[in-house]
C-alpha cells in the first residue's frame, strides 16, 4: 500500500510533512550525482551505477525513491527512464538549486530555526559563526554553489519576463543588484533590441563580461560598479530589481528604492521581481521564503503588497499593477509616484549630497551607439576609482562607502 492509499488521518498528513526532509535530500543527491543529465536514454542500473561512480545497491535505494516521486520510470525491462519532472533535475534546469539546497552550509542552519524565533537573530549566523555572505566569500567553492543556484531560478524567471507585454516597448534596461548578470544576459538573449546595464559591486560585476561576451553580445551591454543604495545610472526606460529588495530591512529597502527613484527619467517604470505574501490562510512559496529569510537574513523578509505599496510611496513611487511570474514569484510595476518624503529624505540624505557618483545614461547603454553615451560627471575623480569592467567602455568604478554583501 502506498501513501496515497493510507488513510488521510491527521497522524498520517503529519507523517508526510515530517518525510519532507527524505525528499530534499533525495532529490539533492541525485542533482549531486548528475542522475537527470546521465539519463538521456533509459538505463539498467548496474550501468547507471557505473557512469554515476557509485554502488548499484545504495543508489537503488535512492532510485526507488525518485520512482514514486514521479522523478524515474522504471520500466517493464528494469530499465530507469527519466521522465519530464526528472528532466527539472538537470544542470541549467534547477539541478543547481536543488544540489544547493541540500548542501550543509544550507542544511545546518535550519536546526536553529527554533533560536531565531525566540530571540530574532539569524540562524545562519548563529550556526556558522558568520553570516551567509562572509562564509561565501571565505568558501569559493559554496559560493560557486549558490551562484550557480540562484543562476537556476533566474533563467526560469527571466523567460517569463522577457515575454511579458510590459517589455514591449523597453529600449533600455539596469539591473540592480544583478550580481553575476544572468537575469540582464538571458533578456538582452531573448530580445535583440534591447540595451543592459548591470550594477552591483565592482568586484561581482568584474566577472560578468567574460559571460556576456560568449554569449555575443558586444556592444550591448555595460557593466557599472559601485554601491546600489547610494546611486544608480540615470535616463533607462526601466529599472528591474530582482530577489534583492527581501535581503534588506524596510529602512535599507526605502533607500534603495529612493536611488531608483531619482535615477528614473519620466516615464520610466521599476520592475520588482519578488515573493509576495498574499491574503488569507493559504500555502505558498511565499510563506515558505519568508521563514528562508529569517534563517539566512540579519533583517531580510518577504512582503505584502500593502508593505510594498508603502515603501514605493516613501521613495516617491506608486504601485501600479502587479503580474505572476509563476514558480512564486510576482512582478511589481512601479512608476513615479510624486515626491520624496520628509522621512525619506532623511534617510536618503547621504545620496542627495553624492551627485558627482550618478551616470547619465539616455536611451542606450553602450558607448558605442548613437542612440545612448554615458556621460559621466565622474571626471574629477582620481584614476585609481576607474576600472574597465567593460568590453566596450571604461566604467567608472565607484567603491562602496561601507561593506555590503552581495545582494544576491
Amino acid at each position: 500500500m502506498g501513501l496515497a492509499d493510507e488513510p488521510d488521518t491527521h497522524a498520517a498528513r503529519l507523517m508526510r510533512m515530517l518525510g519532507g526532509k527524505w525528499i530534499v535530500q533525495a532529490l539533492a543527491a541525485a542533482a549531486e550525482l548528475r542522475l537527470a543529465d546521465i539519463l538521456t536514454e533509459p538505463l539498467a542500473l548496474a550501468e547507471l551505477a557505473r557512469r554515476a561512480e557509485c554502488q548499484p545497491e545504495p543508489l537503488a535505494r535512492l532510485l526507488r525513491v525518485l520512482v514514486g516521486e514521479g522523478l524515474l520510470e522504471l520500466l517493464p525491462d528494469s530499465r530507469y527512464e527519466l521522465t519530464p519532472l526528472g528532466a527539472e533535475l538537470r544542470r541549467g534546469a534547477l539541478g543547481e538549486l536543488a544540489e544547493f539546497v541540500g548542501s550543509p552550509s544550507q542544511w545546518v542552519p535550519w536546526n536553529k530555526l527554533t533560536q531565531s524565533i525566540r530571540t530574532g537573530e539569524c540562524a545562519f549566523t548563529a550556526s556558522q559563526g558568520q553570516s551567509l555572505f562572509e562564509y561565501l566569500t571565505a568558501h569559493p567553492e559554496e559560493a560557486r554553489l549558490y551562484d550557480t543556484a540562484v543562476d537556476a531560478f533566474t533563467r526560469q524567471q527571466a523567460h517569463e519576463l522577457a515575454n511579458h507585454e510590459l517589455m514591449a516597448d523597453v529600449q533600455s534596461i539596469v539591473d540592480v543588484g544583478g550580481g553575476r548578470g544572468t537575469l540582464l544576459l538571458e533578456l538582452l538573449k531573448r530580445r535583440p533590441n534591447l540595451q543592459g546595464l548591470l550594477v552591483d559591486r565592482p568586484d561581482v560585476v568584474a566577472t560578468a563580461a567574460p559571460r556576456f561576451d560568449a554569449a555575443g553580445l558586444k556592444g550591448r551591454y555595460q557593466l557599472f560598479g559601485g554601491d546600489f543604495f547610494e546611486a544608480l545610472p540615470e535616463g533607462a526606460d526601466c529599472y528591474v530589481i530582482k530577489h534583492v529588495i527581501h535581503n534588506w530591512s524596510d529602512a535599507d529597502a526605502t533607500k534603495l528604492l529612493c536611488a531608483c527613484a531619482r535615477a528614473m527619467a519620466p516615464g520610466a517604470k521599476l520592475l520588482v521581481v519578488e515573493g509576495l505574501l498574499l491574503p488569507g490562510n493559504i500555502r505558498d512559496l511565499a510563506r515558505y521564503m519568508d521563514l528562508e529569510m529569517l534563517v539566512l537574513t540579519e533583517s531580510g523578509k518577504e512582503r505584502s503588497k500593502p508593505e510594498f505599496r508603502k515603501l514605493f510611496s516613501r521613495a516617491g513611487l506608486k504601485l501600479a499593477s502587479t503580474h505572476s511570474l509563476g514558480l512564486g514569484a510576482w512582478l511589481l510595476v512601479a512608476q513615479s509616484g510624486g515626491g520624496v518624503s520628509g522621512l525619506t529624505r532623511v534617510m536618503c540624505a547621504e545620496q542627495i549630497s553624492w551627485p558627482w557618483m550618478r551616470v547619465s545614461v539616455r536611451k542606450v547603454l553602450t558607448s558605442s551607439s548613437p542612440r545612448m553615451r554615458s556621460t559621466s560627471s565622474s571626471s574629477s575623480l582620481p584614476s585609481a576609482m576607474y576600472g574597465c569592467v567593460s568590453s566596450s567602455l571604461r566604467t567608472p568604478i565607484i567603491m562602496p562607502t561601507r561593506t555590503r554583501p552581495p545582494p544576491r
